[in-house]
């Protein structure tokens, strides 16, 4: 027996759910590709109705996500996670949070404020998080849960004075952070 047929037996089996959901939602001349990478399986769905299976905030996509997940976790003990998505849409997601990402760090690394961002999903806070992980000056940190369970990510400076003789260790150097509107600076 090859590797390969293990990864083949998930795919097959996550496109045949995925295909069922689609059906069940009427997406009548939906077409589905599949890719493995990194041990994930990606499916790229072709539709003339990628607007509806994105929904509002992708919502109707990560919905999608996540039953075909569950569905494939309560079918294999192993299952490799499955990403779905259609017309690129989280490529270009991804992109534009990266960019909204950076242009915050700018802000926040020139004015000195803090600055939250919009609520995002959790794999949308894990790349920025990810994104800015690698930075010393600069501390991330989720706040403000929300019912869906969207929190938003506060990129702020560390306070990277040194503590003077007459100032307690445990005692915080700078100002808490105030809170503002989404997108906003802190």
């Amino acid at each position: 027996m090859s590797e390969l047929t293990p990864i083949q037996d998930s795919i097959d089996a996550a496109q045949a759910i995925l295909d069922d959901i689609l059906r069940l939602l009427e997406f009548q001349d939906a077409q589905v590709e599949s890719t493995v990478e990194n041990g994930q399986i990606y499916f790229q769905i072709t539709t003339t109705e990628a607007g509806r299976l994105i929904g509002r905030t992708a919502q109707s996509l990560d919905a999608i996500q996540f039953l075909l997940n569950r569905m494939m976790s309560r079918k294999y003990d192993d299952s490799p996670y499955c990403v779905v998505d259609t017309e690129g849409y989280r490529a270009q997601r991804q992109e534009k949070l990266l960019a909204d990402t950076q242009q915050a760090l700018d802000h926040v690394r020139q004015t000195g404020q803090s600055w939250r961002m919009p609520l995002l999903n959790s794999m949308d806070r894990r790349l920025v998080h990810q994104a800015l992980k690698d930075c010393p000056d600069i501390e991330t940190y989720s706040e403000d849960e929300e019912p869906d369970g969207r929190k938003r990510v506060v990129i702020a400076l560390v306070d990277l004075e040194p503590l003077s003789d007459d100032q307690p260790a445990d005692e915080p150097s700078g100002e808490p952070a105030t809170d503002t509107t989404p997108s906003d600076p802190v």
